[in-house]
């Protein structure tokens, strides 16, 4: 656990941020790239700029913040946005498209053709998960495949298609790749890597208490299932999860086995 907090805590100070009065921050990984984020949802929000234009990759930072993203990219290149890319539909990732189409930007969604950048499909948090890699800046935007700043959410693709996505994410780029989540800090593979293997931890505890008949009392209360989704909390929030939010964890884990075992 200590070490895949350090591994982003490292990562996280050769990144320069700023926050605006508009309650929109600015990660500066380089001139190309810059990462922005709002206080409402923390969604991480790609910027990238290219030969063909701005590239914005899930522009939500907040339904009343939208016009505060925009003054942040414009304090950043001063052009629009020419291309909105999306890493999956759910709103706190989408909700800011119709402000930016309005503004002349062109949401890709079927027919990905964008020089410079390699896009898959995977299911694993939602039905749809894009991954986008932008070699030149050499960044892997993965949506909420990966988050650095909640626990894992692979209730569309189960562990085999959560699995199968993290798979696709480490077979893009090379070992010094940047790894941008839907939401936390900046990561990488190293991280990655971890991230998996205390999902696979989660998953093989809780089906073996269920297989046992425990209650989900008795396993809300179990010493070691509270040591494991300790792992997932990289900024040692306390607490981490609430106690809803923790019990829904669980009973979404153990539907996601039942139904794997279904198959």
């Amino acid at each position: 656990m200590k070490g895949f907090r350090i591994l982003i805590s490292i990562l996280f100070l050769f990144i320069s941020s700023t926050a605006l009065s508009s309650g929109v921050s600015i990660q500066k990984i380089s001139e190309q790239l810059h990462i922005l984020s709002g206080k409402e949802y923390e969604t991480n929000i790609g910027l990238i700029a290219t030969e063909d234009g701005l590239v914005l990759i899930d522009p939500m930072p907040g339904n009343n913040q939208l016009s505060g993203l925009n003054e942040a990219i414009q304090s950043i290149h001063n052009e629009p946005i020419s291309f909105i890319l999306n890493t999956h539909a759910h709103s706190d990732h989408t909700g800011g498209n119709e402000y930016f189409k309005k503004q002349g930007g062109k949401l890709i969604e079927n027919t990905f053709n964008l020089d410079g950048f390699t896009h898959i499909k995977v299911k694993s948090h939602s039905e749809i998960d894009n991954i986008y890699y932008h070699k030149e800046s050499n960044s892997i935007f993965v949506g909420d495949v990966f988050d650095t700043s909640w626990h894992p959410t692979f209730y569309s693709g189960g562990i085999k298609g959560f699995n199968e996505a993290i798979d696709a994410i480490l077979n893009l780029g090379d070992d010094q790749s940047l790894i941008i989540p839907g939401h936390g800090v900046p990561s990488s593979k190293s991280s990655l890597l971890e991230f998996r293997k205390n999902t696979f931890e989660w998953t093989n505890k809780i089906q073996e208490l269920h297989q046992k008949g425990m209650s989900m009392e008795e396993i809300m209360i179990d010493t070691q299932v509270k040591d494991i989704v300790e792992k997932f909390n990289v900024n040692n929030k306390s607490p981490f999860l609430p106690k809803k939010a923790y019990r829904r964890f669980i009973e979404r884990t153990i539907s996601v086995i039942n139904n794997e075992k279904s198959l």
